[in-house]
């Protein structure tokens, strides 16, 4: 049996930021990753690479479509899903190799496998082909990752009711495809195959879209969604989903009528993905079908940490690779420093994007203000609607607490606002910062002039 300073089960991007940062320092690092993947985990096979890369394609599909606005007269044909696929792939396969080339530049010891506890410090790793292995670590730091949450009353078949997972794989264009959930993935998807051309519903248990984030906000991407031709039922539940004859009959909890769709997405959030890891032979405590773990990342056994989805929390990508470095700092150093969540921005590549960072909440000691959506020269020549922008600032000393912005590249502008967050700069100190000219980052500038 090998063994080892850390173990770490799965090789997402917090598992994989983990392990890289860990063996840098001399530290003896097993990675272990179910095989059904590469590593890059969820995010670069089954989430946010793909999704990316399709929107992408969409983005230029709606410029050719919307292309005499420009002045240009261009043709646009009907899109072919697995060309797109295909397109996809190829850009998987080159960040697999790169995700590969990194772990063989460090000195991780990499296994290809499921793990699972066999003790509090043994961790069997089983091959699809029935063979196992038995590795040893000082600590367990568990990265699994996350799985799409089943409708109790319609179970996933594949074909007519999916998860992303089968909409990543989908070569059908349907022409009515329901969304269930609201959220960033149901307006991500939403943006993609309405713009390829189906007709798409959003429904939406809450009274608005993004109900996580600012209720303004999510009205005003309600009434972009409108625009384009995405249909949005806010305050609506579905009661049951009946698979006949090819379609899906929607049943609404409250309403006699009902809607026929060609493909069901169920979008309404993922679960941490725990179920096979033997917990009961680490004694590890969970709660509410996540593993409990404490600020620093630690569950109640110390030796053993839980980072990114199977933790529960933001369930981003990105908070997952930033806690697998703050953990691994913390291990090396014998610190015990908690992640900031309030700095880890949230994102939305619909169309328009949606970024949020911080508190997007009016609550003691925090105000807000709503820019007015005036065009500046950027959103004139690109042809786009103006930004909407609202920030929160801290009452007294206008540092500002957040934001959330709906506009195009609202993703990148977002990281303007997080180093703010971070490090509590003030409207001033934003305000005083020259802004290249013409740019959608001026919407940042403008906003922060017309607060203060």
């Amino acid at each position: 049996m090998k063994t080892f300073d850390v173990v770490i089960i799965g090789g997402g991007p917090g598992g994989m930021a983990a392990g890289i940062t860990l063996s840098k320092t001399g530290k003896s690092v097993a990675l272990i990753q179910d095989e059904k993947d590469s590593f890059g985990g969820i995010c670069l096979n089954r989430g946010c690479m793909p999704t990316k890369s399709l929107l992408k394609a969409a983005g230029a599909y709606r410029h050719a479509k919307e292309s005499n606005k420009y002045g240009l007269d261009m043709v646009c044909k009907q899109v072919d899903l697995q060309r797109l696929l295909d397109v996809t792939h190829g850009d998987l396969e080159q960040l697999r190799g790169m995700t590969h080339q990194m772990i063989s530049m460090s000195k991780i010891t990499a296994f290809r496998g499921k793990g699972s506890f066999l003790s509090d410090k043994e961790i069997q790793v089983a091959q699809t082909n029935g063979s196992t292995e038995t590795v040893c670590g000082s600590t367990i730091i568990i990265a699994t990752g996350s799985k799409p949450v089943e409708l109790p009353f319609a179970p996933f078949d594949g074909r007519y009711i999916l998860s992303t997972d089968h909409l990543l794989k989908n070569t059908e264009l349907p022409v009515n495809l329901l969304i269930i959930g609201g959220g960033a993935v149901g307006c991500e998807f939403a943006t993609l195959y309405n713009t390829f051309g189906s007709r798409v519903t959003i429904v939406e248990a809450m009274d608005t879209l993004l109900p996580r984030e600012d209720r303004e906000a999510g009205h005003a991407l309600q009434c972009s969604f409108d625009k384009q031709g995405i249909l949005v039922k806010t305050q609506t539940i579905i009661e049951k989903l009946i698979v006949n004859n090819g379609k899906v009959t929607v049943h609404y909890k409250g309403i006699s009528t009902t809607d026929t769709v060609d493909k069901v997405l169920v979008g309404v959030g993922r679960r941490p993905n725990i179920e096979e890891l033997n917990l009961d032979a680490a004694q590890i405590d969970t709660e509410n079908g996540t593993l409990k773990v404490n600020d620093c990342l630690q569950t109640n056994v110390p030796h053993i940490y839980c980072i990114g989805d199977a933790a529960g929390g933001m369930m981003l990508a990105h908070a997952a690779e930033k806690e697998g470095q703050l953990l691994a700092r913390n291990l090396i150093q014998e610190t015990s420093l908690p992640l900031d969540e309030t700095a880890v921005p949230r994102v939305a590549f619909s169309h328009p994007e949606v970024a949020a960072v911080g508190t997007t909440k009016e609550i003691d000691g925090i105000k807000a203000f709503t820019m007015p959506q005036v065009p500046n020269g950027r959103s004139i020549v690109d042809k786009v609607a103006p930004a909407f922008v609202k920030l929160y600032v801290r009452d007294g000393s206008l540092e500002i607490a957040g934001a959330i912005i709906i506009g195009e590249a609202a993703t990148e502008m977002i990281h303007e606002i997080a180093l703010a967050v971070e490090n509590r700069l003030t409207l001033a100190q934003i305000g005083k910062t020259v802004h290249a000219h013409p740019t959608h980052s001026k919407n940042i500038l403008q906003a922060v002039h017309y607060f203060n």
